[in-house]
């Protein structure tokens, strides 16, 4: 018999903490409702199980919810003692919990709760129990998501006018423990600045304690943390890291120490912002968006290989059917949600996981599709945000970028359906038949690019739809040179101004091999960061501001995130690129092509499915080893197979 696990029914765990999260947000004293439809977990389930037995027992439902058992369509109670005679046997437990959500235990000598049960929402449709490696004893509480704590101690504290200002040397995220005499009146103010801890009026988390509050205070983002009023230094005040305890599996290594601090900063900052799921900040919003989440599907990729939070994001992102609004409003997300999976499965080959959500993302495709116009075209209707980018775009309907990522989720589509045994041509015919029409109307053949709108008349050339252009490889031969030639490398076009898409810019240079300018960007832009006093990375960077001003965001002195999960792309750019490692096949395959760049020398290790692969350069010499199989080494002309445990040297081709 193998481990006991709690199980719920599919979605249940990850809808309710996802639900919890989604409204958790303050800003200047005020609760900050989520903005976009939440689900909410089911509140009964019923979990089914045959079970044979050599000899007479005793087990004990243990639930925090109410409801019966059904032994051989016998009634009993949950949370009491069970005998069970030797022999073969039904059992059916009907549960509901109108607070959290129905979830079960049993650990005994003749029967165990594991994913080999069936759960159904009384839909007669069982599907698979869900469950948690975490949860794995009676007293464990499914509600209760498994963070780990450590105590942080500050590396200073100052006293500032009418109160004590923490220094915690670093960006940091969890509770905080006061505690407040009677009959004062204290403002705890979190600042990921020392200027935000010592504004008030202006910091975006702020609160006035006495001693008949709470003395734990929810988990949040600071560095620094003031106690301002009368007798503050009376307060004592201790602060918690809530975190999880996912190591890093991949490194990455060279002579320059800057560039070794810098991947350090990405790996703090990215750490902070796994939690239940992929957040995009920890100070301002804290929301799970499917853009940022596709970011750090890939950065997750490399630094963890670890589907945990990835799946659960997926999950919390479908939510349910019907769906009335494209994720978190804006219709570009929803397609790269169902690219997202169908790129995790690609690297992961998780197709248990695919099976479970498969109905759900059938449904989104169906609600994207049922809101395209009589060309197949993704359009703005009613509630729809077309974001691509803040930069500037022209976006008159119909926007080439949307149908470029819809194109590439259609393709998407036929791939899991293929992986779940429904090859359906309908995916594909829909993808060619968009692509032809897209070269119809937005390609400028005087420009030599996509143009944004062929509506509105300006003939428009951004960045940004070309670069997905080339990122998804919607074009090839000719056209992919005048897209490089006449967009990406277009001095004359506007430039990018947000670090969420000048990921994207950055992976589309490196495709086309000028990885040198995308490690210039890295020193640049990062390294510029680190000058300017980082201790995590930023929403944004600009090295013309100065002090307090680097704060400022979104007309609020203090509004920019300074932990932010999209700073932390140099993972990705440097173990895609330069170690110049790719998954495929479900992991099962992967190939080996570094291209060192600027870098003289580096050492790498990446995760490659259940192993990992060492990477070592010197003066174009390469020193590879593999601890799977499946792999092979490019070195600029041709492949070699990689034996797994076997070390190959290689000379790079010039």
């Amino acid at each position: 018999m193998g481990q006991a696990k709690w199980i719920w029914y599919p979605g249940d765990f990850e809808h309710y903490h996802h639900m919890l999260l989604s409204f958790r947000r303050q800003e200047y004293g005020c609760d900050y409702p989520c903005v976009w439809h939440i689900s909410r977990p089911e509140v009964s389930a019923r979990f089914l199980r045959s079970f044979t037995t050599e000899h007479d027992g005793v087990f004990t439902v243990v639930t925090r919810g109410k409801g019966m058992v059904r032994l051989d369509g016998a009634l009993r109670r949950v949370n009491e003692p069970i005998e069970v005679d030797k022999g073969a046997h039904e059992i059916a437990v009907e549960l509901f919990d109108l607070k959290t959500f129905p979830s079960l235990f049993i650990d005994s000598d003749v029967l165990i709760t594991d994913e080999t049960w069936q759960t159904e929402i009384y839909d007669a449709r069982p599907v698979p129990a869900a469950c948690e490696p975490a949860f794995s004893s009676a007293a464990d509480d499914p509600a209760v998501f498994p963070f780990c704590y450590r105590a942080l101690e500050p590396v200073a504290v100052e006293s500032v006018g009418n109160g004590l200002l923490y220094d915690f040397g670093t960006e940091q995220f969890g509770p905080v423990r006061v505690s407040i005499p009677e009959g004062v009146e204290i403002t705890l103010v979190y600042g990921e600045s020392r200027a935000e801890a010592l504004d008030p009026e202006n910091a975006i988390i702020r609160e006035t304690l006495t001693a008949r509050d709470e003395p734990e205070r929810p988990a949040r983002a600071f560095r620094y943390i003031s106690v301002l009023g009368g007798n503050a230094k009376n307060v004592g005040l201790k602060a918690l890291l809530e975190y999880l305890p996912i190591g890093d599996k991949a490194s990455f290594t060279a002579p320059d120490p800057e560039l070794n601090e810098i991947w350090a900063l990405c790996a703090h900052t990215f750490h902070l912002n796994t939690r239940e799921f992929f957040l995009d900040g920890i100070k301002r919003d804290r929301w799970v968006w499917s853009g940022d989440a596709y970011q750090s599907f890939m950065i997750a990729r490399y630094l963890y290989n670890d589907p945990g939070v990835t799946e659960r994001t997926i999950v919390a992102l479908l939510g349910k059917p019907p769906y009335r609004r494209h994720v978190n409003t804006i219709n570009d997300y929803s397609a790269f949600l169902i690219i997202s999976l169908w790129e995790h499965y690609e690297a992961a080959g998780r197709l248990d996981f695919v099976r479970s959500v498969w109905e759900n993302v059938k449904a989104l495709y169906a609600f994207i599709v049922s809101r395209l116009d009589e060309n197949g075209y993704a359009v703005h209707r009613d509630g729809d945000w077309i974001f691509v980018d803040w930069g500037e775009l022209d976006k008159s309907d119909p926007v080439c970028f949307e149908q470029i990522v819809l194109w590439k989720a259609h393709h998407a589509m036929a791939a899991l359906a293929a992986a779940m045994d429904e090859p359906d041509k309908t995916y594909t015919v829909r993808a060619d038949a968009l692509r032809s029409r897209v070269l119809r109307d937005f390609w400028d053949e005087e420009k030599g690019a996509f143009i944004d709108s062929f509506t509105s008349g300006r003939r428009f050339v951004s960045r940004q739809t070309n670069i997905f252009a080339l990122l998804y490889g919607f074009v090839d031969g000719e056209r992919k040179r005048s897209v490089v030639k006449n967009a990406l490398l277009n001095p004359s076009l506007p430039a990018i101004t947000t670090p969420y898409f000048k990921l994207y810019e950055l992976l589309a240079l490196c495709e086309i091999g000028k990885i040198g300018e995308a490690q210039d960007y890295i020193s640049a832009y990062w390294g510029g960061m680190l000058k300017a006093g980082a201790t995590a990375a930023w929403e944004a960077f600009d090295p013309t501001q100065t002090g307090d001003a680097h704060y400022a965001m979104y007309g609020s002195p203090f509004a920019k995130s300074l932990c932010h999960a999209w700073g932390s792309g140099p993972i990705l750019l440097l173990c895609r690129y330069v170690a110049g490692v790719t998954v495929s096949d479900g992991g099962k395959a992967f190939r080996v092509a570094p291209v060192p760049g600027r870098y003289k020398s580096f050492s790498a290790t990446i995760p490659v499915g259940e192993g990992s692969v060492q990477i070592d350069y010197e003066s174009f010499f390469v020193t590879v080893s593999a601890s799977v199989p499946g792999g092979v080494f490019f070195d600029g002309k041709t492949e070699t197979p990689l034996q797994e445990g076997e070390t190959y040297t290689f000379r790079l081709s010039e």
